[in-house]
């Protein structure tokens, strides 16, 4: 049994939560073409029959504007600590940057067993351009093993996998992370299924100052019900209405959505309330950060 730790870093949008649900073949984790979608380090386990993976998805590494970036930040650096492989992956249809490099910088300050550098959205790009931005990588780090991607399209999913298992080491062992507590709870889940509906319906700044929390979840076996009472948790007054819009419809486009995502994983009836609450400038307030559930 090949067992591990795989944590898989990179900047906003490079597509490491997309990756996470390719491996999976199904959405273990909210994935969006909008930048920070991904606010704590998720811990996931992956079984086959020859393997056991914990991986670690983790918030895109960027320069901080507020309390709140300077906390993602920390999840990544944590998520170095303690892991056995580290996946960088780049973004092959954009330029190596100072974010990039920025991250590179971190991996280099812990001693890690193994370093893939994974490539990805390769469908973006031509070979020759592929070829000549990789050398720009390449000359900052080396990297032990390099592996082209599309998390889109699910190109070298499985020889990606095969590598991760090559790299790992061999137990004869099952179960190695059961005690370990990995699991996100139920809660959490379904609140980032929320959040990603929000993210995935408005522009500009409400994406990235919206917070989601569930105040209430409680299943009814006798009826089959479900009841979810959540609040939308925005920084300022002027987007409350904006949550809200005219006449309250937005908010029930809303829950029509939520509603919608929530039974593609919930074979029962739902009962949603939801809630829009101001928390001025939660993002620049570190107890209100902890409050929402962001916590180290």
């Amino acid at each position: 049994m090949k067992v591990g730790v795989v944590s898989i870093v990179g900047k906003p949008n490079v597509g490491k939560s997309t990756l996470i649900n390719a491996i999976f073949k199904k959405e273990v984790v909210i994935s969006s073409s909008k930048p920070q979608t991904t606010r704590n380090k998720i811990q996931i386990v992956y079984k086959d029959d020859n393997s056991e993976i914990l991986f670690s998805d983790t918030p895109g590494y960027h320069n901080p504007k507020n309390k709140l970036d300077l906390f993602l930040n920390s999840q990544v650096k944590k998520s170095l600590k303690n892991t056995d492989v580290i996946v960088f992956l780049f973004d092959i249809s954009r330029k190596f940057d100072d974010e990039d490099q920025k991250i590179l910088d971190e991996i280099k300050k812990f001693k890690i067993k193994k370093i893939i550098l994974g490539v990805n959205k390769i469908d973006l790009v031509n070979e020759q351009d592929i070829n000549s931005k990789i050398e720009t990588v390449k000359q900052q780090m080396d990297f032990d093993e390099i592996i082209f991607l599309s998390s889109k399209d699910q190109t070298n999913i499985d020889k990606f996998m095969d590598l991760l298992k090559s790299n790992l080491e061999e137990v004869d062992t099952n179960n190695f992370y059961e005690k370990e507590s990995v699991e996100q709870k139920e809660e959490f889940f379904v609140s980032e299924i929320i959040r990603q509906v929000i993210i995935n319906n408005f522009r500009q700044e409400i994406p990235y100052s919206v917070a989601v929390v569930i105040d209430k979840m409680d299943y009814d076996e006798t009826k089959n019900l479900l009841t979810i009472f959540y609040s939308i948790v925005v920084e300022k007054e002027s987007q409350k209405p904006i949550i809200i819009g005219k006449n309250g419809n937005t908010i029930k486009k809303l829950g029509i959505l939520i509603r919608a995502k929530l039974s593609e994983v919930y074979d029962c009836k739902l009962f949603l309330q939801s809630f829009v609450k101001v928390k001025k400038n939660w993002r620049d307030n570190n107890e209100i950060i902890k409050d929402l559930g962001y916590k180290k």
